[in-house]
């Protein structure tokens, strides 16, 4: 193995150190910076008056010539090109694999704000003599990455999972297009109502997998403690080779059901938000409750760490659970189908919720669907699920 590389054993990423010019780095990123929301005037604002003065005193070091601790990015390749860069001993041969990603390979991990920082000092003077040093990670699954992320960043303040996780979340997003027939991902900026089955906003596909990872339906983390759990179980569960497999598979499971719920048409007799079949999936916590009770079927509550075979098995008697109920679902009249959901039985429940509503209907769906696994696929209806709350 060429000097320019060290193997990660653990999880199979390559690592690799590379020293250019900060203006090759600029054009290198300027895309995926750009994607990520580090347009200036769109970035998260410094709050505090010292971290304002830190930064603008960081400008105008990099101004004046100094070296910033390395940027980290995270690179997904092809499995031949990840096989040649095993071998790869100079500079040049590592800059030709990073000049040949597009925006879904390449990512910032850790480095916003030293990249934000550049920019800025790029427009106060010229940088043609600055020098930086960058570390990438090579991995062929979006699964090594996050791992390795997660892991890398421990200990950091603050932390913010969410937005960590978010500067990767492209490549899962590309993943469920490519392997997800029936999902149609909405764009992020799109604000449109879902008209078909199976439609789901970017970013609530993303709030899905921060709550599979974690194993929790509230993912709007505001505590350290909480947040510092919520990265444990969420390394623990991406250590697991067969992780974003698993995700994926549930994935295409809810737009299945959703499919299938989609028949239901609306009954004028329905009083309440949950008219018709479509609306159950239209719901962000009822999504969110869906794919948080799969991944405890799977991996066991928060804090378990089952052995893989276990998670394995677990998932494929969730695929056929869910799948015998569906095709059953599948061959009832719209009428049947509609009674079976038991819609007026869900809005009264849900109605009855007080205080911090989000919050409720995350748990009560949760709760709804962890007795939908346990139950499928001989549920006689929906009310068993329902009156599991």
């Amino acid at each position: 193995m060429g000097h320019q590389i060290l193997a990660d054993r653990r999880t199979g990423c390559l690592s690799a150190i590379l020293t250019i010019p900060a203006l090759e780095y600029l054009g290198l990123i300027e895309d995926i910076y750009k994607s990520k929301g580090g347009i200036k005037g769109q970035r998260a604002p410094l709050k505090t008056k010292t971290g304002i003065r830190i930064r603008e005193r960081m400008v105008r070091d990099i101004a004046a010539g100094a070296v910033l601790p390395p940027i980290v990015l995270g690179a997904i390749l092809p499995i031949e090109t990840f096989n040649k860069a095993k071998d790869v001993e100079t500079d040049g041969e590592i800059r030709q694999i990073l000049g040949c990603l597009d925006n879904n390979q390449l990512s910032i991990i850790d480095g916003m704000q030293r990249t934000t920082a550049l920019l800025e000092a790029s427009e106060l003077g010229d940088l043609k003599e600055n020098l930086v040093r960058i570390e990438i990670w090579f991995a062929t699954n979006i699964n090594s990455l996050i791992y390795r992320m997660l892991i890398l960043n421990t200990g950091q303040v603050p932390w913010d999972i969410k937005r960590q996780l978010e500067t990767i979340y492209d490549p899962i997003l590309a993943r469920i297009k490519a392997d997800v027939s029936n999902v149609d991902v909405l764009v992020i900026d799109d604000s449109k109502r879902r008209t078909e089955a199976g439609q789901y906003q970017a970013s609530k596909l993303i709030e899905f997998f921060l709550a599979f990872s974690s194993r929790k339906t509230n993912i709007d983390i505001k505590e350290r403690v909480a947040e510092d759990f919520v990265r444990m179980d969420a390394a623990e569960a991406t250590a697991n080779d067969n992780f974003i497999d698993s995700f994926v598979d549930v994935v295409k499971l809810l737009a299945s059901l959703d499919t299938v719920f989609f028949r239901a048409r609306a009954a004028e007799t329905v009083d309440g938000r949950f008219k018709s079949g479509k609306d159950i999936f239209t719901s962000t916590p009822a999504g969110l409750g869906f794919v948080t009770a799969a991944a405890v079927f799977i991996f066991g509550a928060p804090g378990y760490s089952l052995a893989n075979n276990v998670s394995q098995a677990r998932a494929s008697e969730l695929q056929h659970k869910c799948q015998a109920l569906i095709e059953y679902l599948g061959e009832l009249s719209e009428e049947d189908l509609f009674n079976y959901l038991e819609l007026v039985s869900l809005n009264e429940r849900v109605g009855r919720s007080s205080g911090k509503v989000g919050e409720f209907e995350r748990d009560f769906f949760f709760k709804s669907f962890t007795a939908f696994f346990s139950n499928a696929p001989s549920l006689p209806n929906m009310e068993v699920c329902w009156a599991a709350y």
